[in-house]
């Protein structure tokens, strides 16, 4: 599959419950968000998060900046007889499981945007879903802060060795570390803007699963902060615990 998929319109979602029967899940590729503008500036993103020591996020951008196409589970199933369909970042879910979805009908079928079991507290979504819009700008902002020092300390060890701290603090290259910091909030604040539409979709599946202050979800910290030894490289990243 090579399609591009966007996000749904601002719909209402319903939430269905139910146990999962006929499950099958095919992994498959789709491009779901980025150009290559986009990717051009996310690889460097990714570099800046690498030096200023932000090693997990750093590997998850820069993977999404490797391709054009990003894999993901496009997963069919039934839920007490009604048909349920849709991509989720990775599925960990199997036959019988009883599950929360936070779907909306088409021609045929339901389609879903999120999926939640429960009894673990597991929960998949559409790809690059996973925060409200309060915490995603709280992210963009540490993105900026930290990226960007990270970015101008890798930048300015390099030039240290290369022309020794009286020209490293000379006006030329403090005006030049400047830029640098400007031009990284002006990729960074680009990239906020175009998650915005996954964004908005994530919230959409909170409120629609009725988890508390859907603006203020961050399964990402809420993954981290629950990770056992037992849970797979995947989780916290491409599928989450709420």
């Amino acid at each position: 599959m090579t399609n591009f998929i966007a996000p749904p319109p601002a719909q209402g979602l319903v939430k269905l419950r139910g146990r999962i029967s006929h499950y099958q899940s095919t992994h498959g590729w789709a491009s779901f968000v980025f150009t290559e503008n986009d990717q051009t500036t996310m690889g460097v993103i990714a570099i800046a998060a690498a030096a200023a020591g932000l090693g997990g996020q750093a590997a998850g951008i820069a993977a999404s900046a490797s391709a054009m196409e990003e894999a993901a589970d496009y997963v069919e199933f039934q839920l007490d007889g009604q048909p349920v369909k849709g991509w989720v970042w990775r599925s960990p879910f199997n036959e019988g499981d009883a599950v929360e979805v936070a779907a909306e009908w088409q021609r045929d079928h339901y389609e879903a945007f999120g999926i939640a079991r429960p009894a673990d507290r597991t929960i998949a979504l559409y790809p690059h879903c996973s925060r409200g819009s309060l915490r995603h700008y709280r992210n963009a902002v540490k993105w900026w802060v930290v990226g960007g020092i990270g970015f101008c300390a890798l930048a300015g060890a390099l030039m240290l060795s290369a022309i020794g701290l009286e020209g490293l603090l000379s006006e030329e290259m403090l005006v030049g570390a400047a830029a640098s910091f400007a031009f990284f909030a002006i990729m960074t604040w680009s990239l906020t803007r175009k998650w915005m539409p996954f964004v908005r979709l994530a919230e959409r599946v909170f409120k629609a699963l009725e988890l508390p202050h859907p603006g203020n979800v961050d399964l990402v910290s809420t993954s981290k902060a629950q990770r056992t030894a037992e849970d797979p490289g995947e989780f916290g990243t491409f599928y989450f615990r709420y």
